[in-house]
């Protein structure tokens, strides 16, 4: 799937590369950890000694359709995309910001708001526990919905992508709705949820 993606889609293929290079912000690292709870596809982990480490259960993705797997790992790319950007705006290996210095601390969140301004809102400005998740189900589905497209080369209508990438963003870690989920009318909702039944979960799976 991951080959596949890096070939059909230049915007996974371009978020991948941000990784590469001799002198990348951060280094990104693939694991298989088939021992994810149930429902979790992937996980990934904050940054360590300029890595970032995403781990994908096959165990997990094998239950989702091709398009479910697509959305589920370029979800995960995006997490470590917003570490990478705070990564940045850190100039360091890590995010333990209890280590940082005062000024340290403080070049770090001016960075943030300078160069990452909606992740200055959602991390620093109005933070809450699950502002990673609400971060990217504000401003990264149609990211996520682009790449998608492209790997299934536009078999489907672009609202049916743009549904699909709320996988994982509707309801959050604290079991609460997301900000952006919870603007949508009821029919918006309803037809997101049968989207995601006959497209997410249900569907084509031919690199199982």
């Amino acid at each position: 799937m991951y080959d596949k993606l890096n070939i059909t889609s230049n915007k996974f293929k371009n978020a991948i590369q941000k990784f590469d290079g001799d002198f990348p912000v951060s280094h990104l690292t693939f694991n298989i950890n088939n021992s994810l709870p149930s429902g979790n596809y992937g996980i990934t982990k904050k940054p360590a000694n300029y890595n970032i480490t995403i781990e994908m259960s096959n165990t997990q993705l094998s239950k989702i359709s091709d398009l479910g797997s697509v959305v589920a790992i370029t979800h995960e790319i995006i997490h470590a995309e917003i570490y990478r950007k705070m990564l940045s705006a850190a100039k360091k290996g890590d995010l333990n910001q209890g280590e940082y210095s005062t000024q340290d601390r403080i070049n770090y969140i001016n960075s943030l708001a300078d160069n990452f301004p909606g992740l200055y809102d959602y991390y620093w400005k109005r933070y809450k526990p699950t502002w990673n998740h609400n971060l990217m189900a504000q401003h990264y589905r149609n990211t996520i919905a682009d790449i998608v497209q492209q790997f299934d080369n536009n078999r489907l209508s672009r609202q049916i992508y743009v549904d699909i990438a709320w996988a994982g963003l509707r309801i959050l870690e604290d079991r609460k709705e997301s900000d952006a989920w919870s603007n949508l009318s009821p029919s918006e909702q309803n037809r997101v949820l049968l989207n995601l039944k006959n497209n997410f979960f249900n569907g084509i799976s031919n690199c199982k």
